[in-house]
């Protein structure tokens, strides 16, 4: 019989509580969503698929993760975006490498590529076709970027290493992958209109 190796994501992380917002540090437990992951391109000596359990966080509450895990839950309330940990996202990926073969150096315009960022789970993406959640609820929309975590912004750390906060209306300027529209239709340039927003985002800085 095969031992499954349990894949090593958050797998030693002994200064877990780094990367935790002081305004979402805690979890709550009805956010719960499961599904299975299918590991085995990430690690050929994952035989079965792993069990992924992660409690969404929100505003104001942590992501956290218990399964797969470490010898403890992993809790957090920053997200990667998605995009720079899939292959082809951005041009320059090592064939040789999936994981490890991001040259960031070559990637152009880094100041507008999010890299982290707060979130309601360990990542999240978006692109021009993300609507914004009708309420400020993001594990009914799953997870993202899109919630009022700091009075209409959310605090970001850029690939060129800048941070800054980050407008909530500003997430569908940003460069989240190469063929990012940032003019799309949720934008100024695109055309968005201030009451097409929904009604909890509409006091917030249009951009």
């Amino acid at each position: 019989m095969m031992t499954r190796i349990p894949p090593p994501l958050y797998h030693n992380f002994n200064t877990q509580n780094i990367v935790l917002c002081p305004m979402a540090v805690r979890v709550n437990k009805n956010n719960i969503y499961e599904n299975y992951i299918d590991w085995i391109n990430s690690n050929p000596n994952q035989p079965t698929p792993a069990k992924y359990i992660c409690v969404f966080g929100s505003s104001i509450e942590a992501w956290e993760v218990t399964s797969p895990n470490p010898p403890r839950v992993f809790r957090g309330s920053y997200g990667f975006n998605r995009y720079l940990l899939e292959r082809g996202n951005f041009d320059s990926i090592a064939p040789s490498n999936d994981w490890l073969g991001l040259n960031i150096y070559s990637i152009q315009g880094k100041a507008n590529i999010p890299t982290l960022l707060d979130c309601s789970a360990p990542w999240g993406y978006m692109d021009e076709f993300s609507n914004p959640p009708l309420i400020d609820n993001p594990f009914i929309w799953g997870p993202n970027f899109c919630f009022n975590r700091h009075n209409g912004s959310i605090n970001s750390l850029f690939l060129d290493f800048s941070v800054r906060k980050v407008g909530l209306k500003e997430l569908q300027t940003l460069k989240w992958h190469k063929d990012s529209n940032t003019a799309g239709p949720w934008t100024k340039a695109g055309g968005v209109r201030p009451e097409d927003w929904p009604q909890w985002m509409r006091s917030f800085k249009d951009y």
